[in-house]
Order: C-alpha cells, then structure tokens, then sequence
C-alpha cells in the first residue's frame, strides 16, 4: 500500500480515535483513574508475588483482589473520616453570619484595601468586601452543593467501574502491554515495551510519592492547627494536602481556605488581641509547612520519582497551567514523564532529549 495511503489512513483512524475519547469521556475517566489505582498497587503486588505457600506462589486474581480491598479498605477510611467532618463544616460555614463577618474584618480589610489600591495591585473601584460576598454568595454555595448531589447520584456506578477496571488490570498485568504493542507497528514493539516498563515505574514512584506528599502535609497542618485548638483542624490539614497536589498555587488555596475557616470559627473573640495574633499563627503554620514543601517534599517527590530537575519540573507545570489552567498542572507532571520516556525510545539522537533523558 502506498505510504501516503497509510499515512491519511493513521491519521484518519487518530482524529476518529480523539473524537471517540471525547464522547465517552466519562469512561476514559474511569480507566485513567483505575490506571493510576493499578500503578499505586504494583508494589503490594510485587510484594504478595514473593509469598509462597506450599512451594506455590498465590495466583494473580487472589493479589489482585487482596490488593484492591487493601486499597478500596484505604480510601474508605478515609472518606468515612472526613465525610462526617465535611458536613459539620458545611453546617457551620452555613450558619455564619457573614454581616458580622464583614463587619469584624472591616478596618483591617479597609486597610489592606487602601494599600493594595495605592500600590495600584487592584483597581481603584474594586471592593474585597464586594469580592468575598460574591465568592461566599450562599446562592452559589447551594449551586455548588447540588452540583455534588448530582454527582453523588452515580458514585455507586462509578467506584463499581473502576475498581471494575482495576482488578482486570492488575490481574493481567501484561493487558495493557498487549493493547498497545497490538495496535503498534511491528519494528517498534521493542522500544514500545520497554517505554512501557520505564513509564510504569517512573508514574508509580510518582504517584506513591504524592501519596505520602498529602500525608505528611495532612499531619504538619492538622497537629499545628489542632494546637490552637481550631475546629475540625484535621479536616482542613487533609484539604490543605489535598489542595496541594496542584503545584504551586495549591498551597495559597489550602492557606486561604484554612485561614477563613479558622476565623470564621472565631467571630467571638475580640480581633486585635485575640482573633488576629490567632490568624497570624494559622499563617505562620501554613508558611512551615510551605517551606517543608518546597525544600523537602517536592524535590524528594518531583525531582527523585521521575528523576526531572527542579528547575525542569517548575517550567513546564507553569507552562501548563498556561496554557490548560488549573489542569494542566495537575497532570503535567505524570504527562512530562511519559513524554520523556517515548522521547528516549524514538528521539534519543538529538541532544536536547539525550539532556532530558538522561536520568531515566
């Protein structure tokens, strides 16, 4: 067949795949989320391959399945800990009276108003008292709440279909393999497979690192806050770790929500002796834990899990959310990598990838 031929035939058979992903998008969600279940569990996987009973080692669909409650039994934990705490924290969020609020923030938020506008960082006809008042417009706040019961509705069908997905893919470890190298041009099996290993390895590294990332950030924040005896400090310690696997701006977020909720919990004690020195300690909380973040989480997580250099790693998360927003940087890191790994594979004879690769 003429290469021409081949080639608009690969193209065409490309533009009909992506429009396929888009439409069952809700699908490619499922298996991109199994995906990152299945490479979380290879470890317990390796680990229950070395046990032998009887000389004989324990078939794949009972690691698989030993695996996935291990993981099912976390996340449930998990969830089944917080969820009650979220909705102690929606009933007092909704109990607020955001009048008094304003009002016991006035002066200094008229201060902090003044400066901004003279240092010419918002427009002389902005208001942060207007701006809250839209971000915590309780209209909203109940839009967003519906939106989750919305969601909520079909949790059932998707935790079946991804753990679904899941146990089949850590069962037949080789089925995405098989996929991938079947849909692949024969000469490139080799470099494919070993792309695929390579990948593997650097994404569940990746992912276990970020794991253990919201862990600790969870336990700096909540010990810290529970100290100065705020409220449900253990629920805003999980949310600021949470929060923070958006690189570099999800720390201001997790500080600013943690801040709010810590005076708006308050309201009762008086702002300049009490209520202040307490938000200055919340920040300066925040701001240990930031530190601890950037000099030791991230470069251990980023720069050792998928072995990219700070500096790399900085540019092209900035770059992302650029260009693709808050998603962007939350993906690109695990995208960077794969990029990489096909890069080293099929690329590896210009210099700017030798340079990229060199570490992996």
């Amino acid at each position: 067949m003429n290469k021409t031929i081949k080639t608009t035939i690969a193209l065409i058979g490309l533009i009909i795949g992506i429009l396929m992903a888009w439409q069952l998008r809700t699908i490619v969600g499922y298996i991109i989320i199994a995906v990152i279940l299945t490479l979380v569990g290879r470890p317990i996987m390796k680990g229950l391959g070395k046990i032998q009973i009887k000389n004989r080692t324990i078939p794949n669909s009972i690691k698989s399945l030993v695996t996935l409650v291990l993981i099912s039994s976390l996340l449930s934990g998990v969830f089944s800990l917080f969820i009650p705490l979220v909705l102690e924290e929606a009933r007092i969020l909704s109990s607020i009276d955001y009048e008094e609020l304003y009002e016991k923030l006035g002066v200094p938020l008229k201060g902090l108003e003044d400066w901004l506008k003279s240092s010419h960082l918002i427009n002389s006809n902005d208001s942060i008292e207007n701006q809250l008042a839209n971000i915590f417009n309780l209209s909203q706040i109940g839009g967003i709440f519906n939106s989750l019961i919305g969601v909520f509705s079909n949790i059932l069908i998707s935790v079946f279909s991804i753990l679904f997905i899941t146990f089949f893919l850590l069962k037949e470890q080789n089925l995405s393999n098989r996929l991938i190298t079947g849909l692949s041009p024969q000469k490139y099996v080799d470099q494919i497979k070993s792309a695929i290993t390579n990948a593997k390895s650097l994404l569940t590294r990746y992912f276990i690192g970020i794991f253990f990332q919201i862990s600790i950030i969870t336990i700096i924040v909540s010990t810290g806050l529970g100290l100065l005896e705020i409220k449900n400090a253990l629920l805003i310690g999980f949310l600021a770790g949470l929060i923070n696997v958006i690189p570099y701006i999800g720390p201001i977020i997790g500080a600013v929500i943690g801040i709010f909720i810590g005076i708006s919990t308050n309201l009762d004690l008086d702002f300049h002796t009490q209520l202040l020195p307490l938000t200055l300690k919340i920040m300066a909380i925040f701001g240990a834990m930031q530190m601890i973040d950037n000099f030791i989480l991230q470069p251990l997580i980023f720069s050792n899990s998928v072995y990219a250099h700070p500096l790399e790693i900085f540019l092209i998360v900035i770059s992302a959310g650029s260009l693709f927003g808050v998603l962007g940087m939350i993906v690109a890191i695990p995208i960077y990598t794969i990029f990489r790994v096909i890069a080293k594979e099929f690329l590896s004879e210009f210099r700017l990838i030798q340079q990229i690769t060199k570490n992996i």
